[in-house]
């Protein structure tokens, strides 16, 4: 009787412990995983700045915790590119001269990457986009 008591202590402690071993492998897994565009995104930027600036440079890093939608990230990269320099080259001085303003950019880049992934792969859970340089010059 007390080896069974024992043997069912064992079992009952294995379970408690099992449940943290998943938390870490939930915790590893969850880790953010980053791709950076590498061609920086260079707009021609006199016309949008009321003859100010010439150009906005911009470079480009997602971010997701899923290394499968950067997967797709990378494999619609020209895609992703093509409509994300269309989104810059709208812009105009007013709206990428303030830090809201660049923000709310940010917001709409990762809204528009968002849409491309979900039509193309039925996946949209990238997480962020970084601006890792914005240059207005």
């Amino acid at each position: 009787m007390h080896k069974s008591i024992r043997i069912l202590f064992m079992l009952l402690l294995s379970m408690m412990i099992l449940p943290t071993w998943a938390e870490d492998d939930v915790a590893a897994n969850n880790k953010a995983i980053y791709y950076a565009i590498e061609e920086p995104f260079t707009i021609n930027f006199l016309n949008q700045s009321d003859q100010k600036a010439r150009y906005l440079q911009i470079k480009v890093t997602l971010m997701a915790h899923n290394q499968a939608i950067i997967d797709s990230a990378e494999l619609n990269l020209p895609m992703l590119q093509d409509a994300l320099r269309t989104l810059f080259s709208a812009q105009t001085s007013g709206t990428v001269n303030s830090v809201e303003g660049r923000k709310r950019l940010q917001t709409v880049s990762l809204d528009t990457v968002k849409t491309i992934l979900k039509e193309e792969t039925g996946k949209d859970n990238l997480d962020a986009i970084y601006f890792t340089s914005f240059v207005l010059q």
